[in-house]
């Protein structure tokens, strides 16, 4: 019955993208060959890789996130194309090399395989809404399962399910970008980047506020959030070309909303808390 419904599941969504035209737009081809004609960096988002769970759910959650790396690091984004994650990186099954680790499903933290992959989809989401990407599909955490040890901000995750989640996002400049991404062990972080042909054409402010707090019902659960995001944009390509990026001159700039999300996080209840705790 599972099998069915995941079956479903996938066929509808695809259907969906269809729908949207994105298959025509996707990003597919890697340029190791070609960084040099990207030498200028847009932005750059770093995120610290969990030190949670036993030592093979730890080295399976390293695998996982150097597996997935490697399908997309050195992406090249031409203007108009689009990146999907759940395109690049591809189901992650036990038939597609992937690991057993932590994944979220239903409210609680349970082991499942792929786990680790919303902590690349988190710090990508981070890139591209600081960078001034549209932003064409984004989906948070069912619940704020860590807390106050979260390894991202509240309102700026991503999370995703093969077929039902996915991070979806347009290269909206009209110039070619190149995604870079790495995992680095030692430093506990994986580190993306976002490198243009010619400088960011734009400047970006992004901010996140709680809105609401949801309690938990159970004595000791973990509250959940609610939260909203806005990024504000400004054109100014031909003016910052022309002179230095002051901060005053920055604060005349004319700002304009372009993207607007609300993040819901759920409690938690006692058993997500000890499975969070086991992690």
């Amino acid at each position: 019955m599972k099998d069915w419904k995941r079956s479903l599941r996938t066929g509808c969504t695809y259907a969906k993208n269809l729908f949207y035209g994105y298959p025509f737009y996707y990003a597919r081809q890697q340029t190791p060959q070609q960084s040099h004609l990207y030498p200028y960096l847009w932005c750059e988002s770093a995120t610290a890789i969990p030190d949670r769970g036993s030592p093979e759910i730890r080295k399976n959650r390293l695998f996982n996130l150097q597996l997935a790396t490697s399908k997309i690091h050195q992406l090249q984004l031409n203007s108009g194309q689009i990146f999907s994650f759940c395109h690049r990186v591809g189901d992650p099954t036990v038939e597609n090399g992937f690991q057993e680790g932590y994944v979220f499903v239903g409210g609680q933290v349970q082991t499942g395989v792929g786990g680790g992959l919303c902590l690349i989809a988190t710090n990508l989401f981070h890139l591209f809404l600081i960078s001034g990407c549209q932003i064409l599909e984004r989906h948070c955490h069912s619940i704020d399962a860590y807390g106050v040890d979260r390894f991202y901000q509240l309102g700026q995750d991503a999370s995703i399910a093969y077929g039902y989640k996915d991070l979806v996002i347009r290269n909206q400049s009209a110039v070619g970008v190149q995604l870079r991404l790495q995992v680095l062990p030692d430093a506990g972080q994986v580190i993306s980047s976002l490198w243009g042909q010619s400088p960011c054409p734009w400047q970006v402010k992004v901010n996140s506020v709680v809105l609401q707090e949801l309690p938990s019902p159970w004595a000791r659960g973990i509250s959940g959030w609610i939260v909203a995001t806005q990024r504000h944009v400004c054109d100014c390509s031909e003016d910052l070309r022309a002179k230095p990026r002051s901060k005053s001159r920055l604060e005349k700039l004319a700002w304009q909303l372009d993207y607007h999300i609300i993040s819901i996080y759920n409690p938690c209840g006692d058993r997500s808390e000890q499975a969070v705790k086991r992690s």
